[in-house]
């Protein structure tokens, strides 16, 4: 009998596994909770990705035509793992659909969450409709092409980016401590859109510090300062506030490079989202009894090795964001890494 394995998850780091393990020709089932891959909110919420400006369907598209069009790869939308028994290279899976398969490796990679601006009810988000999230913003461009101000439909003329919302934030406690990697490029780059689209539009990036990784540091923060004209303000966000008198929110900040208090009206407020741990990634920890990071809940490489692929438990390898947060690149590699991991595990032949 074929030695099989399981990617759970069709997000960008489980397509990439199932899209590998398909060319070594290994037979693989691919489990997706949803009823399409992609990953959840990619394909359809985001306009354009970091770092290299290209759309979701641009870069995850071919991924998604291969992986249905593999002769090696079953896919299953719409469907869950609800239980495992067994160890390596014997594992029997039920899944939501009423079936049970046997495999002989396993590749977690169920993604992360937003985090729920709603729980930092300081913000605005969720009482003042002028006050969205990067997400909704990036479903502005992606479905209407335009912005707006959701309470009337009108431009903007002053619009600000509050960064690190539900991340490193002490005040949530020890599960929001870690940096989300991707707000303050992305930012920068939804800025950028802005002002080049709508040049009499001003921008504002309020921001504790700003972390643009490796190569990202000139095109997300440097560029869109001196070729955009976007400004960064250094400052901590205590309340946002509307005022009837002229229908714009105020945001209440202290400035910490001049150190006072400070106050402006602005038209659009954009809430930059922190990642969590999906429900998905809680659920198959526990179903597969693999270790979680015990503050944040996103799971943990196995603490002997130097591979970060490698979960806690034999023949169960992690991929993307459900370890923690990671970009789109990243996680394609990632998922290409524990799809030859899988294959080295069962001694697989592959196809020639």
């Amino acid at each position: 009998m074929a030695k099989r394995v399981l990617v759970i998850g069709g997000g960008p780091a489980g397509l990439s596994a199932a899209r590998t393990l398909g060319r070594l020709g290994i037979p693989t089932l691919l489990v997706e909770r949803e009823d399409r891959l992609g990953g959840r909110p990619v394909l359809e919420d985001y306009h354009t990705l970091i770092p290299r400006r290209m759309t979701p369907s641009q870069v995850l598209g071919p991924y998604v035509e291969e992986v249905n069009n593999s002769q090696t790869v079953e896919v299953k939308l719409g469907t869950e793992v609800v239980g495992c028994e067994g160890s390596a290279p014997n594992f029997k899976v039920r899944l939501s659909n009423g079936e049970e398969h046997e495999v002989a490796a396993i590749v977690v990679a169920t993604g992360f969450k937003h985090f729920d601006a709603r729980r930092k009810g300081e913000l605005g988000y969720g009482i003042f409709p002028d006050v969205i999230t990067n997400l909704e913003l990036e479903q502005m461009f992606s479905r209407e092409g335009k912005l707006y101000k959701p309470s009337n439909g009108q431009l903007p003329q002053r619009v600000a980016f509050v960064f690190c919302v539900g991340s490193r934030d002490r005040q949530l406690g020890v599960t929001n401590v870690h940096c989300c990697r991707y707000g303050c490029a992305l930012s920068g780059l939804q800025a950028s859109e802005i002002r080049e689209k709508y040049p009499e539009v001003d921008v504002f990036c309020y921001y504790m510090d700003v972390r643009t990784y490796g190569t990202w540091e000139y095109p997300f923060y440097w560029e869109p300062q001196e070729k955009f004209g976007v400004r960064y303000v250094r400052g901590r966000i205590a309340e946002i506030t509307y005022s009837p008198s002229d229908g714009r929110l105020r945001i209440k900040h202290e400035d910490t490079i001049v150190k006072r208090p400070a106050e402006i009206p602005v038209d659009l407020v954009v809430l930059v989202l922190g990642m969590e741990p999906s429900e998905g990634t809680k659920k198959v920890a526990q179903i597969l009894g693999l270790a979680q990071d015990p503050d944040s809940q996103f799971l943990v490489p196995a603490e002997e090795s130097g591979s970060n692929v490698l979960s806690s438990k034999a023949g169960v390898f992690i991929a993307g964001a459900c370890k923690g947060p990671i970009d789109i690149e990243s996680s394609l590699s990632e998922g290409e890494a524990a799809a030859v991991e899988a294959v080295s595990f069962i001694g697989a032949k592959v196809a020639v």
